[in-house]
């Protein structure tokens, strides 16, 4: 009886090498992509989430989902711009503060919502909004890293000896706030291409109290302050 031949199906299987060796370093290399892919798109959603909380400060949160991803946000440093000169910082904590170099920079990225975004151009949440600062340490010396306007400043005596300044509209609520500004670990470098990465243990640790619906650092209903209406220079016509 003549029956008919079918058709064959092709599949990237079919197309691989027939040698063995050949077959399993492509399966390999196959898993190794996807496996990267992944590992990229769960950081990516990661990313997105902070940057999310992140923007979520234009207006006080009144939702758990928003004061949770509010909170998130404010776990994270990501920024990265250029710069002028060169400059490196580690820093554990405000009590251990190490940095070397001069240098004057523009990043962009998330800060969280006490991050500095520039005192000349008008912040309403968006982590976006680029600032121009300077930096400039001696290890065990000296360091300090801000703006010569009156956006933040955060000045170290010695290796932990740290004060801080905020711009008026970045303030955080009460001492709850300001004392886990201090908590930040974090790498800076800047040589052409200027980048900061960090994160803040004490806002990790209000974010992991908050999924319960607790307030460990009154900061829930915080958003920054609108500025005033600037006013132009005397000789403005």
């Amino acid at each position: 009886m003549g029956g008919t031949t079918p058709t064959p199906t092709l599949t990237w299987a079919s197309l691989l090498p027939r040698s063995p060796l050949l077959s399993h370093s492509c399966h390999s290399s196959i898993r190794a992509i996807r496996d990267s892919l992944h590992r990229a798109g769960a950081a990516l959603a990661f990313a997105l989430a902070c940057l999310l909380g992140a923007g979520c400060v234009a207006s006080p949160q009144k939702t758990y989902v928003g004061r949770r991803l509010a909170d998130l946000g404010d776990c994270f440093q990501a920024s990265v711009g250029y710069g002028l000169m060169t400059y490196a910082r580690f820093k554990f904590t405000d009590w251990m503060v190490a940095g070397m170099g001069v240098a004057a920079y523009e990043r962009y990225g998330c800060r969280g919502r006490y991050g500095d975004r520039g005192w000349e151009k008008q912040r309403s949440g968006d982590p976006y909004i680029g600032d121009v600062h300077y930096a400039a340490g001696l290890p065990l010396i000296a360091n300090e890293e801000g703006s010569d306007g009156a956006g933040n400043r955060v000045s170290t005596l010695g290796p932990g000896i740290t004060t801080r300044r905020y711009a008026k509209d970045l303030e955080p609520a009460d001492w709850r706030g300001k004392l886990a500004d201090r908590f930040w670990i974090s790498l800076t470098a800047t040589a052409a291409l200027s980048f900061e990465l960090g994160i803040n243990i004490a806002e990790l640790l209000d974010f992991l109290i908050g999924l319960t619906s607790l307030d460990m650092l009154g900061d829930d209903d915080w958003t920054p302050k609108p500025l005033p209406p600037q006013k132009p220079p005397p000789d403005a016509k």
